[in-house]
């Protein structure tokens, strides 16, 4: 900021965060024009129009190379460690015994559900042993009339 012509060295006392116009320039006023952009080619903050953005707001703007890194990973964490660095056991998985048996495990499981399901369908299916002959038709004393002949009307086609 140092560098802005409109910026006004003061003395170490006054407040060296607060702009003061140059004693030669007289402030701006409704009427006057302002500048059409700030000595970077930018437009003023002044002159942009957000609520956030006050007459002490400092844009800084990163350069076009540090924005375009931004997909690059790092190599480091928060902390500043390798992100690859050694773990206990010095292993990033499970071992092979670990997941053999986990693998025993669900086939034990599966095929345990698989013969209970069997044996429980089994059982619970089983129709009853006798059926007794309850209908009216069924009937030892019961009147045996032949079936009606089925006569269906021939089929019309167009």
């Amino acid at each position: 900021m140092a560098d802005d012509p409109n910026w006004d060295v003061r003395d170490e006392e006054d407040d060296a965060d607060e702009w003061h116009p140059k004693d030669d320039e007289a402030p701006l006023h409704e009427d006057d024009e302002a500048p059409d952009s700030a000595p970077d080619g930018e437009k003023p903050a002044s002159e942009i129009t957000a609520p956030s953005i006050g007459p002490k707001t400092v844009i800084e703007k990163r350069p076009p190379e540090e924005r375009l890194a931004n997909h690059e990973q790092s190599d480091v964490d928060a902390m500043g460690l390798d992100k690859r660095r050694g773990v206990v056991g010095e292993k990033y998985g499970a071992g092979l015994a670990k997941q053999a048996t986990v693998y025993g495990v669900f086939l034990a499981v599966v095929v345990a559900l698989v013969i209970g399901g069997k044996l429980a369908i089994d059982e619970l299916d089983k129709g009853p042993a006798v059926n007794e002959d309850r209908a009216p038709w069924a009937q030892d004393d019961a009147e045996q009339r032949p079936p009606s002949d089925l006569d269906f009307p021939p089929s019309v086609t167009p």
